[in-house]
């Protein structure tokens, strides 16, 4: 049995044609180049940083503050007076301040005067039986709320 000889009318291997697409990304435009000629001749090619007829951009639309820089901003005045008017009042205060002080410390020496009579009254001891000893500190001071005068007895016995 003889078989016929076939003459296709393609060719047995399929060549798939190339696909066409369109790039998603653009190709950035090529730098612009400047020539300068130099003061002895010499031509110098070079890439311009900004193109020359580049404009640039509208500024953006300014934002809204925030609410706590406005607050802020409210409570600056406000905390500055009161600072101001608390620094006022303590200049007012400051004789009555340091004649407070004076008093105070008058006191603390009236108080170390009085602890150290006590101690001195308490170690003494008379040498004979039936001895009394009596100790007595006075102390005065003046402040602005007048005169005050602290007096101190120990009694001991034996």
């Amino acid at each position: 049995m003889k078989t016929p000889a076939r003459t296709p009318a393609a060719p047995a291997v399929h060549v798939p044609e190339p696909l066409t697409y369109a790039p998603t990304v653009q190709p950035a435009p090529p730098a612009p180049v400047a020539q300068v000629v130099t003061p002895q001749g010499d031509v110098v090619t070079g890439y311009l940083m900004q193109a020359a007829d580049h404009h640039s951009p509208a500024p953006a639309q300014p934002q809204p503050l925030p609410v706590w820089v406005r607050s802020a901003a409210l409570l600056m005045p406000v905390t500055a007076g009161s600072v101001t008017l608390a620094f006022w009042g303590l200049s007012l205060a400051v004789e009555s301040l340091a004649a407070l002080a004076a008093a105070l410390w008058h006191l603390f020496l009236c108080l170390l005067a009085l602890s150290a009579v006590a101690a001195v009254a308490v170690t003494w001891r008379p040498r004979r039986g039936g001895a009394t000893a009596t100790a007595t500190a006075t102390a005065t001071s003046r402040g602005p709320f007048g005169k005050a005068t602290a007096q101190a007895t120990a009694t001991v016995k034996k």
